[in-house]
């Protein structure tokens, strides 16, 4: 037992001694615009079904104006903001290909908001195994969302992906899927770094709790 504590006390001295480097340019948006990324849509978007009868256009702002969460950014100034304010249907958000290590378990972290009101409203995170490709963010596994009639204030998440090419794509996307309302995604602090390897060490790669094994499994079931 006390040889099992001093491992994790070893470990966790050995990751805040050497923190992985960061692969995101601008996750925190503190230059004031969106350096770094660049910009994606669907236009004209048929949520509401064919034909398009409203479309329009997801608006990009620093700071945003719709469904403000309190703070309007969790650190520094600035907070990515991605929102629908005027009638009609929407779909898009920014992107970023990041040159990664194959086979390298890499973890993407940040704070998430979001105002929608109506089922049709979605904002979204993921990460692409690969170059950016539009269809594939409707399919991709990693990704976490929030959506519906709801208000959320800023919440944590963390995507873990292990690279089988030596680029991956981290996207936003914002949707409204009716003509009406108003929809906004919120972004903060987004990250994204190699799991160090005293991590890698540490976890046991068979033990079916640890997310690096089931992200493994993952990729042989494909």
């Amino acid at each position: 037992m006390k040889h099992t504590v001093l491992t994790l006390i070893l470990v966790v001295s050995i990751i805040r001694l050497s923190p992985a480097a960061e692969s995101l340019k601008n996750g925190d948006f503190e230059t004031g615009d969106t350096t770094g990324w660049k910009y994606w849509e669907t236009y004209p978007w048929d949520g509401d079904g064919a034909p398009v009868e409203l479309p329009t256009h997801i608006t990009i702002a620093l700071p945003g104006t719709i469904g403000t969460p309190i703070p309007p950014a969790t650190s520094g100034l600035f907070a990515l903001t991605q929102q629908v304010d005027s009638r009609g249907t929407a779909r898009g958000g920014l992107y970023q290909e990041i040159k990664v290590i194959v086979n390298t378990p890499y973890l993407l972290t940040g704070q998430m908001a979001f105002y929608g009101d109506d089922i049709g409203d979605i904002t979204a995170i993921g990460i692409l195994d690969g170059p950016w490709n539009q269809a594939h963010a409707f399919t991709t596994m990693h990704k976490n969302y929030i959506g519906g009639n709801a208000v959320s204030p800023w919440t944590e998440f963390s995507l873990l992906i292990i690279p089988s090419k030596d680029i991956i794509t981290v996207f936003t996307e914002t949707r409204q899927d009716w003509m009406h309302g108003n929809v906004s995604g919120w972004y903060d602090d987004l990250s994204l770094r190699p799991v160090p390897e005293p991590t890698k060490l540490f976890l046991s790669q068979t033990h079916k709790d640890n997310p690096i094994f089931k992200e493994k499994q993952k990729q042989t079931s494909k």
